[in-house]
């Protein structure tokens, strides 16, 4: 049965059986993959980031738009 209906398919389909992988899947290996990279790089610069953001407190750097002194 699996033999007569790998003829009845497309060509295409039956590269994708072969191949093992729908395109779908290989979008969301690659978003794992950059997601992945994306946090390592997060959690990498965390210690830096922190630090900067002591110094903008220290210098007086205020969020949003207010007059100069």
């Amino acid at each position: 049965m699996g033999q007569a209906r790998m003829r009845r398919m497309s060509p295409m389909r039956r590269e994708e059986r072969v191949a093992g992988m729908t395109g779908k899947q290989v979008l969301v290996a690659e978003a794992a993959v950059v997601g992945g990279l994306v946090l390592a790089l997060l959690i990498r610069e965390m210690p830096g980031l922190v630090r900067e953001i002591r110094i903008w407190r220290m210098v007086g750097v205020r969020s949003g738009s207010r007059h100069p002194r």
